[in-house]
């Protein structure tokens, strides 16, 4: 299984995830044309996608799903409540698979499973997926605090792409009118980097190749103390492997594609942190 992130964070997020001759998109929240040249990039057709997968139906997660979907006549994987909350900006689409909350899909060689996660859309939630192989890795963004749920579903993974939101001395000290702020910092807003960490650092064991921290704030965070953070976490660990690997997503650009064994960086992606 190979994993790239197209992009992460409030202005528009997509995953593309790759196994054999299986490929499809985990949410397209930038334009239709940006995903198909964000594809292009990594070398990936947007005629090669079994379809999209859709968390939730904020924006910078569906913004190129109804282009894309009609464009190349993919399915649309999500669950009744984020398609009708969804359905002004994503259009008619050309098919609808219903997913129903902790019950197993599967899209071409992968076994995906959607758990709830606590955001403000209709019924958000985060997946971890699984190859034939055996490959485990989960998806955990747009969530404002840890549930048991979460902690459960986000074990013995052996891949993790991990929501690292905001800094929240710099939410709060920064220009966002307070009721943003409240929002972001909620019950059903963003995950800080603490809790984040926090998290990272119950989930993690040996069998963990690598983390991605994703939907990064651009006013409310930086990368320096994401990173700082997320190490904070895992150099505690006695038990993680010195080959294990942290990334730090952004809008900007890519991230390398992920996959099991080994990490292939790709032309203009940010360094890949190792952890020592």
């Amino acid at each position: 299984m190979d994993i790239a992130l197209l992009a992460s964070g409030s202005s528009g997020n997509a995953v593309l995830v790759r196994s054999g001759g299986s490929a499809f998109l985990v949410d397209a929240g930038l334009s239709g044309r940006e995903v198909t040249a964000r594809l292009d990039s990594i070398d990936v057709s947007p005629s090669e996608l079994l379809g999209i997968v859709l968390t939730h139906e904020h924006t910078d997660h569906i913004r190129g799903v109804g282009p894309l979907a009609r464009r190349f006549g993919l399915p649309v994987w999500t669950n009744r409540a984020t398609l009708e909350a969804g359905s002004a900006t994503l259009g008619k689409l050309p098919h609808w698979v219903e997913v129903t909350m902790s019950v197993p899909f599967e899209i071409g060689d992968i076994w995906l499973e959607p758990f709830s996660i606590p955001h403000d859309a209709a019924d958000p939630f985060g997946l971890t997926l699984k190859s034939t192989q055996g490959y485990h890795v989960g998806l955990a963004t747009d969530m404002g605090f840890v549930t048991q749920l979460v902690r459960a579903r986000l074990q013995g993974l052996n891949g993790l792409i991990l929501e690292f939101n905001h800094d929240l001395p710099m939410l709060l000290d920064g220009p966002y009118p307070w009721s943003i702020k409240q929002r972001i910092r909620g019950k059903l807003g963003h995950l800080n980097n603490k809790d984040a960490a926090g998290l990272l650092g119950e989930v993690a064991s040996p069998d963990l190749e690598w983390v991605i921290c994703a939907h990064m704030s651009q006013q409310n965070n930086n990368k320096e103390i994401v990173v700082t953070e997320a190490k904070s976490a895992l150099n505690g660990l006695l038990s993680m492997p010195s080959s294990a690997s942290l990334h730090v997503a952004t809008q900007a650009e890519p991230t390398p594609l992920f996959g099991q064994g080994d990490r292939r960086n790709l032309p203009g992606t940010l360094e890949v942190e190792e952890l020592n």
